[in-house]
């Protein structure tokens, strides 16, 4: 019977186990899609010398990380944590000045119910001609 139950737990714990691995490797696919959707939101964003001079980038400068904005899965956002908005998303971009690039970073946190929380983080440079 003590040796049955023993076993019994083992078999539970192990269950739990791959239950948190299979939950956090979804978790990790959503949250790198996420990061590259804001990415390429950024990217998307038009940059030229002119005439005349457009820079849809110099509204998003950031003098830091942005205040935290919660998404679900779908990329649908929210000011609040919850169960569905559990993935913490935070942009950064930065001007270096005139003939430097922006540097733009997208940082999506996850596994914020328990544990060590996970970060995907992108960061990439989008380049001036003036």
């Amino acid at each position: 019977m003590l040796l049955g139950s023993i076993g019994l737990l083992g078999t539970v714990a192990v269950q739990q186990t791959m239950f948190n691995a299979m939950a956090n490797a979804g978790d990790a696919a959503i949250a790198t899609r996420l990061a590259m959707r804001a990415m390429e939101e950024l990217d998307g964003k038009v940059v030229t010398a002119g005439p005349p001079v457009v820079d849809q980038l110099a509204a998003a400068v950031t003098a830091g990380w942005s205040t935290p904005t919660y998404v679900n899965p779908l990329g649908a956002a929210n000011t609040a944590p919850s169960t569905d908005y559990r993935f913490k998303r935070e942009l950064q971009v930065l001007n270096l000045g005139p003939a430097q690039p922006y540097n733009i970073s997208v940082q999506i946190t996850y596994a914020l119910d328990g544990g060590r929380p996970k970060v995907v983080r992108l960061d990439s440079q989008r380049w001036k001609t003036w």
